[in-house]
Formats: structure tokens, C-alpha cells, sequence
């Protein structure tokens, strides 16, 4: 028995559909003109130190030395341009993550580590894995992530540390001398500060006006 839609049903449908894109497509226009517009701003070298310094000064993502800031939600899919979305990353990392989440890069990271593109969805040629079970696999190491990317955030936004940073360090940008200077520069002073529970270096007329 073959069934047989309503008169005008499949119309309806096809102006349903046409409208719903329409409406999506203006939505993604609005999103993209206003990702456009952003800018960048250029941060300070206190930023870039408070940055850099926490997590022991690994990448968030690999554990190795770290070079420069990466926004965690991608500053082209509109993440903020502030502290409280920047971590400690090396370059390599940075450059892998590009505008992906970390959750993507965690995943992409696995998926290209274990697939090698041959197979089918539910098995591939290599352990013969489905990608149901690959993803289950990670799914661990994507929560860890997500627990060591939250302990970072917390240290960066301690304001304690923040204050010991702002005012310790200079509050110029770093591109005259470059990050990497101002981190050697200062690597000692930071050290114990850290180890002093970060001393507050503000001004005395700034203490006594806040007191």
C-alpha cells in the first residue's frame, strides 16, 4: 500500500523548510558581520606574565613549556579578549587547536592518533573500533581536560595574584622587548612571590584609600 501525503502537504512543507534556512542563513549573516567587526586588543605585559606563569608555565594542553596566550572558546567563534578566557599553551598547541574548542581538539587528537580514514563508522581497520567506542575512550581524558582548564582559570582570576601581577610587572606591551624577555627578567620575583602567597605590592595611598 503506498501512502499518500495530504493535498498541499508536500507545499507546506517545502515553504516550512525554505523559511526555517532563510531564518538560519540571517542569523549566521548577523553572526558573521559581527565577528567581523572585533578586533583584537593588544595585551599588556602584566597580562601576558599572569598568563604565562600559571600552571607551573606548561601548556594547559600538552604539558610542555609555555609560549603564548590561547582563548579557549576561539576568539573567532566570539570568545572573549580578556584574562578570564586566556590559558598558557605552546605554539604548537596553539597552532593545532587553531578555532576549535578543546573538546574538538582532544577529539580530533585521538580520532587522528587511531583512524587512519579506511573503514566504516561503526568499524574501523585499525583495532576494528567503531567510532561510538573511540569516542567513549576519550570521553575521560576530555573531562580531565575540562577540570585542568577550570584549576588554571581559577588561578588566573585569584585576585590576589592578579593585583601581585598588575603591579609588580610592567603594565606596558611586551613587543618591545617580547614576551620571552620580561619573562626571564622576572622569573625570580615571581618564584617568590608565588612562594610568599602574593604579596600586595599595591601603592600605600592605593591601601589606604581601599582600606
Amino acid at each position: 500500500m503506498v501512502c499518500e501525503e495530504p493535498p498541499g502537504r508536500s507545499g507546506r512543507l517545502l515553504k516550512q523548510h525554505h523559511h526555517r534556512r532563510r531564518r538560519s542563513q540571517c542569523r549566521q549573516g548577523l553572526k558573521l558581520v559581527f565577528l567581523k567587526s572585533r578586533r583584537r586588543q593588544h595585551h599588556r605585559t602584566w597580562t601576558w606574565l599572569c598568563v604565562l606563569e600559571a600552571n607551573d608555565g606548561c601548556c594547559v594542553y600538552c604539558g610542555g613549556p609555555s609560549q603564548t596566550m590561547d582563548h579557549v572558546i576561539p576568539f573567532s567563534d566570539g570568545g572573549a579578549d580578556d584574562i578570564s578566557n586566556l590559558v598558557p599553551v605552546c605554539h604548537s598547541c596553539n597552532l593545532s587547536k587553531g578555532d576549535k574548542t578543546p573538546a574538538e581538539l582532544m577529539m580530533g587528537w585521538d580520532l587522528r592518533s587511531r583512524w587512519s580514514g579506511n573503514g566504516i563508522a561503526q568499524k574501523s581497520d585499525l583495532g576494528g573500533k567503531s567510532l561510538r567506542e573511540m569516542y567513549l575512550s576519550v570521553h575521560e581524558e576530555v573531562l580531565k581536560l575540562f577540570d585542568d582548564l577550570d584549576t588554571v582559570a581559577a588561578e588566573i582570576a585569584d585576585p590576589k595574584r592578579q593585583s601581585w601581577f598588575l603591579w609588580a610587572t610592567p603594565w606596558n606591551y611586551p613587543y618591545d622587548l617580547g614576551v620571552s624577555w620580561y619573562r626571564a627578567c622576572y622569573a625570580e620575583k615571581i618564584a617568590m612571590a608565588k612562594a610568599e602567597g602574593w604579596p600586595d605590592t599595591r601603592p600605600e595611598w592605593l591601601k589606604r584609600t581601599s582600606a
